[in-house]
């Protein structure tokens, strides 16, 4: 069964990385540690780094997205003009930044030739990851990454979806691929990734020139951008932190994120907000809350490779209205969806031997505020049984109408039923909808 780490599967820790068994403590004339010999020269294992991994394909596929970004580290391009005309422009960004943890560590205990190899391969791929999910890559700041994401410049929402997708994969990658294989080459230190993101719009954050033609650097000013960096430093190990911005734009609801917990007297207790709180201008702190997102729970929601094992197959379609044709194919989590399109579920399966009475249950579970205020007491939650039908090839299919109601993150479960008895349990196909800004 193929996973998240076959998507990285040319990503190589082959090096031999062994700690130094020199115990001479470090007093400015002895080495703490002996020169490792790699298996292989570094100037083949640089070059071996140096290639296309492959990874923005793979994942661009799985998610619905088109073509390949071709875009250069640095000022981001829809305000490239901004140099040139030595202007400023306000636009809204989505901030990712990335840093690796632990690798100050690393370099007590390896040689550079080792810290770097390691440190390279994972920014490589953060790199590559993130431009699969069409952020641009805004600057390297030794073993730390700036991302913004503005997708097609128009729809904020769908930056947040791309920067919160591209954040919890990066999370998967070190925890399928990097830790268990720097675990096998000897590594034993506690190595991960921390990610912080957050959400500014048009209003309040301003793009322009820093410094001197020729010394100079477009960025963005906001308060959202400092933010990001300051969840990425409180972020846990492996895991993604966001703020309140972004949290309340896509109207994330607890089953996705949570809060941070610390240790204060032998027990546990939430950190809701960003420290330090700072105080406003009438002497307020600020309380901006902070959240972390249950991995486990929204990884599971996401298109990745496992999915082709699943007994049903789930695919989508974006209408105008029920039953017109459309090629709109929707991924699930891939995108927000705008009203007044609905979305066309199909429900493919195999069975070991006839039944009678198959049908597929669509069942709608809703989530958000909009949900909550509009769609009564069970917030339009319903059920629908739909009779399957038989194809030439054997295998069976049934479809659904549902119409986009409500704002927010919404859970459509599918599952097959024999003899009025669940015969395949219920899979998850996770629906964003909402207007782009």
């Amino acid at each position: 069964m193929r996973s998240v780490k076959d998507i990285y599967s040319k990503v190589n820790f082959s090096r031999s990385i062994k700690k130094s068994t020199n115990s001479t403590a470090m007093d400015g004339t002895s080495p703490i540690f002996e020169r490792t010999i790699a298996t292989e020269s570094f100037e083949s294992v640089a070059a071996t780094v140096g290639s296309d991994f492959g990874i923005q394909e793979q994942i661009r596929q799985l998610f619905g997205k088109r073509g390949l970004p071709n875009a250069k580290i640095g000022g981001h391009p829809h305000f490239n003009n901004l140099e040139i005309e030595k202007r400023q422009s306000y636009g809204y960004a989505v901030s990712l930044f990335m840093d690796i943890k632990g690798s100050t560590k690393l370099g007590l205990i390896y040689p550079p030739e080792d810290v770097f190899f390691i440190k390279n391969v994972i920014i490589k791929c953060a790199i590559e990851t993130i431009q699969a999910f069409d952020g641009h890559v805004h600057r390297i700041m030794g073993d730390a990454v700036l991302a913004f994401f503005r997708s097609d410049g128009l729809s904020a929402r769908n930056s947040a979806i791309d920067a919160i997708n591209c954040g919890t994969y990066l999370v998967e990658f070190m925890r399928q691929k990097v830790v268990p294989e720097l675990q096998a080459n000897d590594l034993q230190e506690d190595i991960g990734i921390r990610v912080g993101i957050d959400y500014g719009t048009d209003d309040n954050v301003l793009w322009g020139m820093y410094g001197y033609p020729g010394f100079s650097e477009v960025t963005a000013t906001s308060f959202y951008v400092d933010v990001a960096a300051k969840l990425q430093q409180t972020a846990p190990r492996n895991r993604v932190m966001i703020g309140n911005s972004i949290k309340e734009f896509l109207d994330l609801h607890d089953d996705v994120v949570e809060q941070k917990l610390i240790t204060v007297d032998n027990t546990r207790q939430a950190e809701p907000f960003l420290l330090p709180n700072y105080s406003l201008n009438d002497g307020k702190k600020i309380n901006y809350r902070k959240y972390v997102i249950s991995h486990k729970k929204y990884f599971n929601l996401l298109p990745k490779p496992e999915n082709a094992s699943k007994p049903i197959s789930i695919t989508s379609s974006l209408k105008a209205k029920e039953g017109i044709q459309s090629n709109d194919e929707y991924y699930a989590c891939s995108r927000s969806i705008e009203k007044p399109f609905g979305i066309e579920f199909k429900a493919h399966f195999n069975l070991p031997q006839p039944f009678e009475d198959i049908k597929v249950r669509f069942r709608v579970e809703n989530y958000g505020k909009d949900a909550e205020e509009h769609g009564g007491d069970d917030r339009g939650n319903h059920e629908n049984f739909v009779a399957a039908r038989q194809r030439d090839d054997g295998s069976y299919f049934a479809k659904h109408w549902e119409n986009t109601n409500y704002i927010g993150l919404h859970y459509m479960y599918i599952s097959v039923w024999t003899n009025g008895a669940m015969y395949h349990s219920e899979q998850c196909f996770a629906v964003y909808i909402g207007p782009s800004k």
